[in-house]
């Protein structure tokens, strides 16, 4: 057997040391700081994600409240309204039967529990006033009519006074 010097004693435990410490970074210490580089910059962006998904889902609470407030108020209507003679009312009460041309009901189900009725009256040589007061009463009435499209322009003979087509629209609960 071989003698080893002190100094060659040194010098192999300075290597075995080297050689461990160069192990033990490369397969320990180096995967460790990129697993830590690549967290720090993925846990922003998840952090992003999850304030995300938070706004979602308080948009969508708010829906679904708002779609049970909806189901609420077509449920306490009440069951024998009709759209049309509703309409009519109003177009007497503002004074504008003279102004009617033609005025038609549809009603679509929406869902099995929901029926939508529209009335679109198409109305000539109106006011801007008056137009104005007609589309009042019907969004500040406690009926669940609203106004959903309005097309409007200048009357051809007077340009004064204007068209419109006008449509309004209330859901109605199909079951009796």
């Amino acid at each position: 057997m071989m003698r080893l010097t002190h100094r060659e004693y040194r010098l192999i435990t300075s290597l075995v040391v080297f050689v461990v410490a160069w192990i033990l970074f490369v397969f320990g210490i180096r995967p460790a700081l990129e697993r830590l580089g690549t967290l720090n910059r993925v846990i922003p962006e998840k952090q992003n994600e999850l304030e995300q998904l938070n706004k979602k889902a308080c948009e969508y609470i708010a829906l679904y409240e708002s779609i049970e407030n909806l189901h609420a108020k077509i449920d306490l209507q009440e069951k024998t309204f009709e759209l049309l003679p509703f309409v009519e009312s109003l177009i007497q009460e503002c004074g504008l039967t003279k102004n009617v041309v033609t005025m038609k009901q549809i009603v679509s189900q929406l869902e099995t529990d929901y029926d939508e009725t529209i009335v679109e009256i198409k109305m000539e040589n109106l006011t801007l006033r008056q137009l104005v007061d007609f589309l009042w009463k019907i969004q500040s009435s406690d009926i669940l009519a609203r106004s959903q499209r309005l097309y409007i322009k200048k009357n051809l003979t007077n340009t004064n006074l204007l068209d419109s087509i006008i449509e309004i629209r209330n859901l109605k609960s199909s079951q009796i």
